[in-house]
């Protein structure tokens, strides 16, 4: 399957990227929007995109995108909980 995407000349230039360089990143954004949405798997996001899941892993880091959302509150508890077991 082929998604066409037409965007502006001067995009290139000011992403300071190349055709292929841009198309990357495009693909690897809709994939991790898909996943943060809750949309697809990161599987399927990393078989949509052709790389292996623990490469789509490391690169949803690069865009500050945890493999594992805790909600805030969620993520108080549990450093609450492991200060209460290091004592």
């Amino acid at each position: 399957m082929e998604l066409v995407l037409d965007y502006p000349d001067n995009i290139l230039e000011t992403l300071k990227l190349t055709p292929e360089e841009f198309t990357r990143e495009a693909r690897y954004l809709l994939a991790v929007k898909l996943v943060e949405l809750g949309r697809i798997s990161m599987g399927r996001a990393a078989e949509m995109i052709g790389v292996s899941k623990p490469t789509f892993l490391m690169e949803m880091g690069r865009y500050r995108l945890s493999a594992f959302p805790l909600e805030k509150n969620q993520l108080a508890a549990d450093i609450d909980n492991a200060q209460i077991n290091l004592r």
